[in-house]
């Protein structure tokens, strides 16, 4: 009886927030993109950021759909449940769509994110790969874009924070993809004289250059979890980030974050060709092939640079984020690829990662 009367609660909350957006109404004159997807579910949180990415670039999102549909998206992901849950963010009425609108259905995207990367050799002359983005809880926090020194003077150190767990982050062993794993990473670097771990945000902010610099800092998750809205502000004190690879792909969201404020990927090859565009090397990133590669690089070049190239860098990197990761930047290549019809890749995680298999 509980059972059913908590059930019966659900459908009636459900219900009033179906009607709500169902008598919503809309400016007609504002840009407008236009959802027709049958399957939203395939693509979990990479569908709800895209979509925000449109409301974020001053779009209304209209979506037509069943109570079915809105129920699913509302109560099965946690992400995508954002979509409904979000104040302001869906129009379900298409009569208030205005007449020049941007359309996307199901059949111009694939989750099939890396098929150009193994199976043709990189050739993206035909599709296009929506990039990576931040954790999708700092859109729906309205903190993706709090204001950052981006010009403070840096520590001449690389910079690594999230999560170390040794079993989770080793399942990218079970994939085509040849990436050192993050806990590997975290085992090369602590065996080295320069490696301190922080523990708290005074053990970074207090600190001297002197005493800084040529270092190797780590935030661990399990000792010191950085609170979102602070990620952007300890990154942007560092002039390098060490890109550590996903659970089961090189992508995670951890290398936006470090770019959006200047801060210099570190990055392994592999993880470099399945951004799109490429980063390169001493252009934007500095990339190194495997971990002998990398000591080498530490030894010899990285804290070396120049100032005159480590602001060339910055600067690279800030113009590669702006251009190709900033919710204007996405919708803008987005809408270039669905006028060039090309087939448009979206992220599906482990989905994506399975086609491989």
């Amino acid at each position: 009886m509980i059972k059913k009367i908590r059930l019966l609660k659900a459908l009636l909350h459900d219900s009033a927030a179906f009607i709500r957006l169902k008598l919503k109404t809309t400016d007609p004159n504002s840009k407008a993109l236009l959802v027709n997807f049958e399957n939203p579910q395939l693509y979990h949180r990479f569908f709800y950021t895209m979509l925000k990415f449109y409301r974020l670039a001053g779009y209304t999102v209209f979506y037509p759909m069943s109570f079915s549909t809105f129920r699913n998206l509302r109560n099965k992901d946690r992400y995508l449940s954002l979509i409904v849950r979000e104040d302001n963010f869906l129009d379900l009425n298409v009569k208030n769509l205005p007449e020049d609108f941007v359309e996307i259905t199901d059949r111009i995207f694939s989750p099939d994110y890396f098929s150009d990367y193994f199976d043709k050799k990189n050739n993206t002359e035909n599709s296009f790969h929506v990039p990576m983005s931040f954790h999708p809880f700092m859109y729906n926090q309205e903190i993706w874009d709090l204001n950052v020194d981006t010009e403070r003077k840096r520590f001449n150190a690389i910079f690594c924070y999230g999560n170390f767990d040794s079993k989770a982050y080793l399942d990218i062993k079970k994939t085509d993809f040849k990436v050192i794993p993050r806990t590997e990473l975290l085992k090369f670097f602590q065996n080295k004289d320069n490696y301190l771990e922080a523990f708290s945000e005074e053990k970074i902010t207090s600190k001297s250059k002197e005493e800084l610099d040529r270092k190797y800092v780590f935030a661990i998750k399990e000792n010191y979890g950085i609170a979102m809205n602070d990620v952007r502000e300890h990154l942007s004190y560092f002039n390098f980030y060490l890109c550590c690879p996903g659970v089961v792909m090189p992508l995670c969201h951890n290398v936006i974050e470090a770019m959006s404020v200047g801060t210099i990927p570190l990055i392994e090859k592999e993880y470099a060709q399945v951004m799109y565009p490429n980063l390169q090397d001493r252009v934007n990133a500095i990339i190194f092939d495997d971990l002998e590669h990398l000591n080498q690089i530490l030894a010899d070049k990285l804290f070396n640079l120049s100032e005159e190239e480590i602001s060339s860098l910055k600067k690279n990197v800030l113009e590669y984020y702006k251009k190709y990761l900033t919710p204007e930047g996405v919708v803008k290549n987005i809408n270039n690829s669905i006028h060039n019809k090309k087939l448009i890749y979206l992220q599906a995680e482990h989905r994506s990662v399975k086609f491989k298999k």
